[in-house]
């Protein structure tokens, strides 16, 4: 039976003695050693604060007021032997007296009353009347002061910038928390709370965590001293529909421990972090800023009606042009709807050829974009600027404006104005033509000008108007010829530096005030641009202005300053050119400062060998010549032969387009042997 027992009793102690290793060897999650303050003794560890001095003579008082506390001192009595004085505190009718000596030991020169105030004898001193004072020092009782701050990491998500002051949804966040002890004394057992609200604790770090709280000792934190936590929180996903600006994530922090009064100490303290703004950048660009005038056509597609300007066009042959693109990319990280885009205007004097577009600018998505592009070939020489492109927003109630830069097309080239007027003279009207060249490049240019019968052309005016001018009239190739009584006037090879001007006259002597063609000139410019333009002309000797719009037409007249619906020059007003013109590929307005250089269908011209395209022309100034108002059925039909032989080149038919050369011969052959 005893040995029964003492076995029990055995196994008994070799358990207990293993669970108490156990026990010891286990971490003590609830309180650390450095939970409290290793010197808390009030007597010698209170922590003293200056409050200031006073100086006390003999049974007088002074007042101080300490923590808020009003107290009363007074010197009763003095032993100068000893060097001592007997010093008395009231406060709230309570009263406290104490020697305090100088030359003694440390704590014989200080009392305290409840370890609040502390009275310390500084110094005593006699007046001239042998009268002593007492100097005092006032000391209050040190305070832990907690102060509670945050910062948080910021990040580049998708590209985005965001600051410490901001969150992306559904992203993370580093957040760090520190508490400082900023009062007088130490503070022990303190204890740090984290509200971390609708963000979510990501992993996991040296505190507890529990409800969406953080929860960490500070244990002891003397003064100046200070903790941090340091942790990683995801943001809250974006339901798509709410304002992000209502959307603003608080994380909210507690502090608090004991003195050495063990008095409850605390403060708290948040942070808030607010949605980034929407952003969108927008890119305006010119590319090719600087090309050169050249030689287009114009294929027309449909057929404009009475009053209406809408023909669809399409531009061949360019083989100088510009783009101006514009991009709006989504650098932020929510969608921009309900977007207003201002695009730069495009000068009247550039075409758009082509366009090509992606996206829908009015709803952006992150990582998205919108593209446009604008193929533009120039009407004419000149410097064109391009303002910038702006983007409106409004983002659930905040305006935002995004723009561009600006930009810029140089175009090279001349430009060529021919200019016709007519006034009054003593027996009749004086004619005056002048050609000139704005661009900013040299042109060779030919002039030809119709003189009617009925006009009544005054000999040799023409000749006599050179005299003087800044070219001899050697220099000047002019030709003066007669087809069925009308005069035509000719120019050749004059070349017109840019800045440059030439002008002529001639005098007319018409029954009544007289109709009058257009002045036109053939010009030619460097990399085979060229082309012709026209003057005004004259309806009863009112002048008639008249620009070249290809895209609405052709010639249209001028019905006010800035016409908004310009009317077509009417078949019975208009007057064909006499000569083909070099092979017409640019037509240009000849009266307004503000004329547009175009281009046309090509002619047959460009496409035959140089020997047959020579010989065609003086074949046509022959017929001219010598059959008059046939001439007309014969354009006709080298009209009718020409387009054919387009089709024929553009199907690359070489060999069609010399037979039909061949034929034109022939029947021209026949025509003369008439």
């Amino acid at each position: 039976m005893k040995k029964t027992f003492c076995v029990d009793f055995s196994l008994r102690c070799v358990a207990g003695l293993a669970f108490l290793l156990l026990f010891l060897l286990l971490p003590v999650p609830a309180v650390s050693a450095d939970t409290f303050c290793p010197c808390d003794e009030l007597d010698t560890c209170t922590e003293w604060v200056s409050e200031g001095s006073l100086s006390l003579q003999w049974g007088r008082t002074g007042q101080m007021e300490v923590g808020g506390v009003k107290y009363t001192f007074r010197a009763d009595d003095f032993d100068l032997k000893t060097k001592s004085a007997l010093i008395s505190a009231e406060k709230q009718g309570a009263v406290r007296k104490e020697f305090l000596f100088l030359e003694l030991q440390d704590s014989d020169k200080w009392f305290h009353w409840d370890n609040e105030i502390k009275v310390e004898l500084t110094g005593i001193s006699v007046d001239s009347y042998n009268t002593p004072s007492a100097q005092l020092q006032v000391y209050s009782r040190g305070r832990p002061e907690l102060e509670i701050s945050f910062a948080a990491g910021s990040e580049k998500v998708k590209g985005v910038d965001v600051s410490k002051e901001q969150y992306a949804p559904g992203q993370e966040k580093k957040i760090e928390v520190t508490v400082k002890n900023t009062g007088d004394a130490w503070v022990e057992n303190a204890v740090l709370k984290v509200n971390l609200g609708e963000f979510k604790l990501k992993g996991n770090g040296d505190f507890e965590y529990r409800d969406n709280i953080i929860v960490r000792n500070l244990d002891c934190l003397e003064k100046g001293k200070q903790q941090s936590i340091n942790f990683t929180v995801i943001a809250p996903q974006w339901d798509g529909r709410t304002s992000p600006y209502e959307l603003n994530y608080y994380i909210n922090a507690t502090a608090g421990g004991t003195d050495i009064k063990k008095g409850y100490y605390d403060t708290s303290a948040a942070t808030v972090f607010r949605c980034t703004d929407p952003e969108l950048k927008v890119i305006m660009e010119v590319v090719g800023d600087e090309i050169n005038m050249t030689t287009w056509s114009v294929r027309q597609n449909g057929n404009s009606t009475e009053g209406s300007r809408n023909i669809y066009y399409e531009i061949w042959d360019a083989w100088d042009y510009s783009f101006i693109r514009t991009n709006i990319y989504n650098l932020g990280l929510y969608p921009v709807d309900n977007v207003d885009v201002t695009f730069a205007d495009i000068p009247e004097e550039l075409i758009t050829v082509e366009t090509f577009e992606h996206g829908d600018y009015s709803y952006v998505t992150p990582d998205g974009q919108y593209y446009i592009a604008r193929k533009l070939v120039p009407l004419r020489q000149g410097r064109y600027s391009f303002g910038p492109v702006t983007a409106k927003s409004d983002f659930f109630g905040k305006e935002f404006t995004w723009s561009s830069g600006t930009g810029s097309i140089t175009v090279h080239g001349a430009h060529v104005i021919t200019e016709k007027k007519l006034s009054p003279s003593d027996s009749g009207y004086r004619v005056n033509l002048q050609i000139r060249n704005s661009g900013d490049r040299a042109a060779w240019v030919n002039l030809s000008d119709v003189i009617p019968e009925s006009a009544n052309y005054v000999a040799g005016s023409a000749e006599e108007s050179l005299a003087g001018s800044d070219l001899p009239l050697s220099e000047w190739d002019i030709g003066l010829s007669q087809v069925n009584g009308s005069q035509i006037l000719t120019v050749s090879g004059v070349l017109l530096p840019p800045g440059t001007s030439l002008g002529l006259g001639y005098n007319i002597e018409p029954a009544n005030a007289p109709d009058l063609p257009a002045a036109r000139a053939a010009f030619k410019a460097i990399d085979g641009y060229r082309g012709e333009v026209q003057s005004s002309f004259f309806i009863a000797g009112v002048e008639v202005k008249q620009r070249w719009d290809p895209l609405n037409g052709g010639w249209v007249v001028v019905t006010g300053e800035t016409p908004e619906s310009p009317v077509a020059v009417d078949d019975d007003t208009s007057y064909e050119p006499l000569y083909s013109t070099e092979d017409v590929y640019a037509l240009e307005s000849g009266y307004s400062t503000e004329v547009q250089q175009e281009t046309v269908n090509s002619s047959m011209m460009d496409w035959l060998p140089d020997p047959f395209s020579a010989t065609v022309l003086k074949v046509q100034e022959l017929l001219h010549r010598l059959l008059g108002g046939t001439i007309e059925g014969v354009s006709a039909a080298f009209g009718t032969i020409e387009g054919v032989a387009i089709d024929a080149v553009e199907n690359y038919l070489y060999a069609i387009v010399i037979l039909i050369a061949l034929g034109v011969f022939m029947a021209v052959y026949v025509l003369i042997s008439r």
